[in-house]
């Protein structure tokens, strides 16, 4: 069984202060659950963890994809980027931040290696310079038929059915979209910073 570590907080919610100390303790403790209401129960083994078997299935699925990517040149995050190009096309470094659920931090020195590769052009936009315009290259661009064809081997590598595959992915959707407060999944709060290993 999979448990969260609640815990309650003492004092009263609604403590005096001002209008926004009170607005925020009472929507805290709309939000909490009652810790009075849970039966205690002992922690689970490891591999009964579903944060572990999440883990672990990460990092598995890295360790088998990562091979292939070779043959692309670029890293994991780098195909991600990648791959939002070519399905969405040109886009401007917020918009590929937040299709990634991912940092500026990590994003632009990104930008700059696929700059460096001849895959993506990056140019700021006439009417707003703070604004950065990320394209494809024609060479990047004919990158996507390398992918199709490394899928293919990839997904043949796999030895898996591909109907259990494509329900893994959608039930793995439906827990990120359904599990935790819906606070938690706000795109502007889901930000990740990925390593990118040298190729």
């Amino acid at each position: 069984m999979i448990y969260g570590g609640l815990q309650r907080k003492g004092g009263d919610a609604a403590r005096e202060g001002n209008g926004v100390e009170v607005m925020s303790a009472r929507r805290e403790a709309r939000n909490q659950t009652d810790s009075r209401s849970i039966a205690p129960v002992d922690v689970p083994a490891l591999d009964s963890h579903l944060c572990f078997a999440l883990y672990s299935a990460s990092n598995h699925m890295t360790r088998l994809f990562v091979p292939f990517l070779k043959k692309l040149g670029v890293t994991y995050p780098q195909y991600l980027v990648m791959v939002v190009l070519w399905e969405r096309g040109a886009q401007g470094v917020g918009e590929l931040a937040s299709a990634l659920q991912m940092d500026l931090g990590s994003l632009s020195p990104m930008l700059k290696r696929l700059e460096a590769k001849g895959l993506v052009t990056r140019r700021r936009q006439a009417e707003d310079e703070r604004r950065v315009h990320v394209g494809l290259t024609p060479r990047g661009a004919a990158l996507r038929k390398r992918a199709e064809q490394m899928l293919g081997e990839f997904y043949c590598f796999l030895n898996m059915p591909l109907n259990e595959l494509f329900d893994l992915k959608d039930r793995l959707r439906h827990f990120v979209s359904s599990a935790g407060p819906k606070e938690l999944k706000e795109p502007k709060i889901s930000r990740v910073r990925l390593a990118e290993p040298a190729l």
